[in-house]
């Protein structure tokens, strides 16, 4: 192991003990209480608040960013263990960890002895496996995956996959990356309706970054040595209320000019954009938002240069959202579009692609011509563009 690797016991005040990390500057748990704090943020405020709201005979699936010594993994076991059999929910536990404890490091800190709890040994198991699954019981699973939350997060197959988020990355100033907004904007999308999310974090940055995520948060009292934490909930669909208007402008653009004075040509090939978003291949028109300052014919012209790299022509307006609509990623924003007819005045000079979701390496996105005439509802993914696909197939006549 690496001298910045070096993780040393300590014992916290509570008489639980913890790890201090060389290459963080920090301890794993509090060192006002380890067992005091993974008990009161995470046990109190997050397992037992979201097992108060789940539907009746509902597995609860929990993820926690952060293995580290598994306290709270284990403290989770027990307390599922210890619920009556017959109304205890299966538990699927997942967790993060890059840096997995090495068997000296886990030995060291005599967890089951002071935390009453069994089961480090096959927690820490495989510490060089990709993937480590432990059979805690039969309605009980653990994995431990050795990978990044955003390689983690990025996976498309786990969009609204938790009931719970064990949030307990080391500090903001040791850590900085793991506590952008882009972080809680894919916690809100890894949380089913009515997840939850708790960090012992209260930050003013953290709060914030959660709101525009979405998520209703609440300041709850500390453990020991903390004024207060964070417990964030992922509202249903049906309560997020309404708050901003969400301006968005796309372009159909054709691979032939347009016609008598700006119809579409029938035999034209209209360009779809595939794209990777929250969590799911979408099929769409390529365009964007509109940013302060600009104009929606601005906005197209800036959308192309930025997705295609080229510049387009733009024709006549096409359609512009005339029902209310909310937005597919975020409830509280209604959405209003823009659709304009457009062709390249050069010769087009982006990549083609021959398939569906045919991703040129770590780019989530890809471009594919496709015949205007047999162009059905059903290859568009979002209702918006089903409204602005029948407005041109009126202009072709």
């Amino acid at each position: 192991m690496a001298a910045d690797d070096q993780r040393t016991p300590r014992s916290t005040s509570d008489g639980s003990m913890t790890l201090h990390s060389e290459r963080f500057g920090q301890t794993y748990h509090s060192r006002h209480g380890a067992l005091t704090e993974s008990l009161h943020v995470f046990l109190d405020a997050g397992w037992s608040e979201r097992l108060s709201s789940l539907e009746s005979g509902a597995p609860i699936r929990v993820l926690e960013l952060g293995l580290g010594t598994g306290l709270n993994a284990l403290l989770t076991r027990k307390a599922h263990a210890d619920l009556p059999g017959g109304d205890r929910p299966a538990l699927r536990y997942e967790a993060l960890e890059p840096h997995p404890l090495q068997p000296a490091e886990w030995q060291a800190m005599s967890l089951s002895q002071w935390s009453e709890v069994d089961g480090d040994v096959e927690l820490h198991a495989q510490p060089e496996a990709e993937c480590h699954e432990v059979e805690w019981a039969p309605d009980a699973r653990f994995v431990r995956h050795r990978m990044e939350w955003q390689t983690f997060a990025s996976d498309r197959d786990r969009r609204a996959a938790f009931d719970l988020i064990y949030f307990d990355a080391f500090a903001p100033d040791s850590q900085p990356e793991l506590w952008l907004p882009e972080r809680f904007a894919e916690a809100f999308r890894l949380l089913s309706s009515g997840g939850i999310l708790v960090t012992y974090c209260a930050k003013g940055a953290v709060r914030r970054a959660l709101i525009d995520a979405g998520f209703r948060v609440e300041r709850l009292p500390g453990p020991p040595g903390k004024r207060e934490m964070l417990r964030a909930t992922r509202p249903a669909w049906e309560d997020m209320t309404l708050k901003r208007f969400n301006v968005r402008v796309y372009f159909f653009l054709l691979d032939r000019p347009l016609i008598d004075g700006g119809r579409p040509d029938p035999e034209s090939q209209v360009l779809l954009s595939d794209e990777f978003l929250s969590g799911r291949d979408c099929t769409k028109l390529p365009g964007g938002g509109l940013e302060f300052g600009e104009g929606p014919m601005d906005c197209a012209h800036r959308e192309a240069l930025e997705e295609l790299g080229q510049a387009i022509e733009l024709g006549p307006l096409v359609h512009v959202t005339g029902n209310f609509v909310r937005s597919a990623w975020r409830g509280e924003e209604q959405v209003l579009c823009h659709y304009y007819l457009a062709t390249l005045p050069d010769p087009a000079n982006f990549r083609v692609a021959e398939a569906r979701f045919d991703y040129p390496g770590e780019d989530l996105e890809s471009f594919r011509w496709t015949p205007l005439r047999s162009l059905a509802e059903s290859e568009l993914t979002f209702g918006v563009d089903h409204a602005a696909l029948a407005a041109l197939r009126g202009r072709i006549g």
